[in-house]
């Protein structure tokens, strides 16, 4: 009996441990992360959302946001308080718009941080973007018209 406590500790361990790995990028990755971010051409999965007033979610489909210098592809989920919603419910967070202002590109350490402000069926968005070294992103939605809504994923 004391032997089955022992193996189900050490496999518990394991697993655990197991996926605490930091996913560190090579070089050359690591480089070609860097050039997208500098060009602002990149695409970003997301995987998990963390709703304002509500639980954070595990992500099932295919959800992306994809900059270009003059535009943003956003298709993304919403869950969240709505104030103000076109005729018809309008179409969240999945669109494709010009560019507004692109703005505070910092580097603090291993990450970096820049807004991309848009809008879209009459609501002004931000997208604040945290790129980190190791190619994980979290992007913060932020909006006059919807409750503020985070979603964590990956740079391809």
């Amino acid at each position: 009996m004391k032997m089955k406590k022992y193996v189900w500790l050490v496999v518990i361990a394991l697993l655990t441990f197991t996926g605490c790995g930091t996913g560190k990028l090579s070089v050359d990755e690591r480089n070609a992360l860097e050039k997208k971010v500098d060009q602002r051409v990149f695409t970003a999965d997301f995987d998990y959302c963390t709703p304002f007033r509500m639980p954070a979610r595990q992500l099932s489909s295919e959800y992306f946001v994809r900059l270009t210098p003059d535009t943003l592809y956003s298709a993304l989920p919403y869950f969240g308080q709505v104030r103000h919603v076109p005729y018809g419910g309008g179409t969240g967070l999945n669109f494709e718009t010009r560019v507004k202002k692109f703005s505070g590109k910092t580097q603090k350490g291993d990450w970096r941080t820049f807004t991309v402000e848009v809008s879209h069926e009459g609501d002004d968005l931000a997208y604040v973007f945290h790129i980190y070294d190791n190619g994980k992103v979290t992007l913060d939605v932020t909006s006059r018209e919807r409750d503020y809504i985070s979603f964590q994923g990956q740079i391809r």
